[in-house]
C-alpha cells in the first residue's frame, strides 16, 4: 500500500480540503507529484497558501502515515483511491468526490445497481416494517442497499438486505474502527461479509455531528435513487435529499399516517413531486433500465422463495401494521380470550403475526 501513502499524506495537510485536493490532482496528476513540486508551482494553484506550500515541500511525517496504513491493515480494511478500479464510479461523478475511501469488506461492480434507504433515528413500528420490506425486496432483485448504519431506519435498511442474502453498503460518519451507534456492533460485524463499511474519515475519528452531513453526500452519491421512509421536514435526511437532487439522483418517499411527525418529511417531498413508494416496483419504475440491473442469482433466489400459506382466520383481519393489544383483539373478534391466544400462536408459527412487548400484535413482513 506504499503507493497510497501520498494520498493519505496530502489529505492530512491542514487546509487541504476536498476542493483543493481535486485542484492539486488536476494540476499535478498524482499526490506523489504534488510532494515533488516546487513551492512556486504549488502557489500557482488557486486556494494554495504560502503556509500550506511550505508544509507540503517540507513534509517528512511519512512514518505517521505508514503507521495509519498499518492500523488499517490490522483492522482488515483497505484504502481505495480514485485511481483504483474498485472505486465506485458514481462517486467520481459527484461534486468534490472523496479522494479515497477506507473500506472494510468488498466493493463489487454489481454495487452500481444501488438504492439508498434513509430516514429518522426514531421511527415508528410502521416505518421499520416498511423499510425492512423495501430493503429485502430490493436485495431479492439484486440491488445493493445503501444507508448510514445509524439507529432506526438505517439499521432496518441494512438488516432487511442482509436477511434476504443481499448486499449492503454502510457509510460511516466516523473512522472505520469506531462502532457507532454501539448497539449496532453485531450489524457492524456482519456487513463486511455481504458488502462493505465505508468511510472517508481517518481511523479513530469520533462520530461528531459535523461529520454526518459530509457522510450523507456519499450515501446519495453511491445510489441510483434515494428513498425516504420516515423523517421530519428539517433533519439529516433532508440534507441527504438535497445532495441527491444536486447529484441528479431520483428522490422518492414512503407515505405514512397523516398525524405522525415522522410522516411530515416524506409527505412534504411527495407534495413537491417525489415519487410515492408503496412497494419495490414503485422504485424500479423510476430507475432507467432497472430490469437489466441487479444479480440474476438474487432474482432467481427470490423467485424460488416459498410463498406464505393463505390462512383464513377470524382474528387475522383485525391485525394490521400498527400494534393492537390482546384485549382489543378479543373485543373485535368476539371470541374467548383463550381461543384468541390459541389462534395468535398458530399465526405466529405461520410467520404471519409477531408479538410485541405488552401483549401487542402486528402483521409480520
Amino acid at each position: 500500500m506504499t503507493d497510497k501513502l501520498p494520498w493519505l499524506a496530502l489529505r492530512s495537510i491542514p487546509g487541504v480540503g476536498l476542493v483543493l485536493f481535486q485542484r492539486l490532482l488536476r494540476a499535478f496528476g498524482t499526490p506523489a507529484a504534488v510532494f515533488q513540486a516546487f513551492r512556486g508551482d504549488l502557489l500557482s494553484v488557486r486556494g494554495m497558501t504560502p503556509a500550506m506550500a511550505q508544509v507540503i515541500t517540507a513534509f517528512r511525517d511519512w512514518p505517521l502515515v505508514e503507521a495509519q496504513v498499518s492500523r488499517l491493515k490490522a483492522q482488515g480494511a483497505q484504502l481505495i483511491t480514485q485511481d483504483d478500479p474498485d472505486f465506485p464510479r458514481r462517486l467520481k461523478e459527484i461534486p468534490y468526490p472523496p479522494p479515497f475511501l477506507f473500506v472494510k469488506g468488498t466493493l463489487r461492480p454489481e454495487d452500481e445497481a444501488a438504492v439508498a434507504l434513509v430516514g429518522t433515528r426514531t421511527p415508528s413500528y410502521y416505518g421499520l416494517k416498511a423499510c425492512r420490506r423495501l430493503a429485502g425486496g430490493l436485495a431479492a432483485r439484486g440491488f445493493t442497499v445503501v444507508s448510514g448504519l445509524a439507529r432506526g431506519i438505517d439499521t432496518a435498511a441494512h438488516e432487511g438486505a442482509l436477511e434476504k442474502g443481499g448486499r449492503t453498503l454502510a457509510v460511516l460518519g466516523c473512522g472505520l474502527d469506531v462502532v457507532y451507534p454501539p448497539e449496532n456492533k453485531q450489524l457492524y460485524e456482519k456487513i463486511p461479509a455481504q458488502g462493505a463499511l465505508l468511510s472517508e474519515f481517518p481511523l479513530g475519528t469520533p462520530p461528531e455531528a459535523k461529520n454526518f452531513p459530509v457522510r450523507n453526500r456519499l450515501i446519495s452519491g453511491l445510489a441510483l435513487a434515494v428513498v425516504v421512509v420516515e423523517a421530519g421536514v428539517k433533519s439529516g435526511t433532508a440534507i441527504t435529499v438535497q445532495y441527491a437532487l444536486d447529484q441528479g439522483r431520483e428522490v422518492m418517499a414512503v407515505p405514512g399516517p397523516i398525524d405522525s411527525p415522522t410522516s411530515f418529511g416524506p409527505h412534504n417531498l411527495i407534495q413537491q413531486g417525489a415519487k410515492l413508494v408503496r412497494e419495490v416496483e414503485d422504485i424500479l419504475q423510476e430507475i432507467p433500465g432497472a430490469g437489466t440491473l441487479g444479480s440474476p442469482r438474487a432474482t432467481e433466489a427470490a423467485a424460488a422463495a416459498p410463498l406464505r400459506p393463505v390462512v383464513d382466520d377470524p382474528v387475522l383481519p383485525f391485525i394490521g401494521s400498527e400494534p393492537i393489544q390482546l384485549e382489543e383483539l378479543v373485543k373485535a373478534s368476539r371470541l374467548a380470550p383463550a381461543e384468541v391466544l390459541s389462534r395468535l400462536t398458530f399465526l405466529e408459527l405461520q410467520g404471519l403475526v409477531r408479538e410485541l412487548p405488552g401483549k401487542c400484535y402486528v402483521l409480520e413482513g
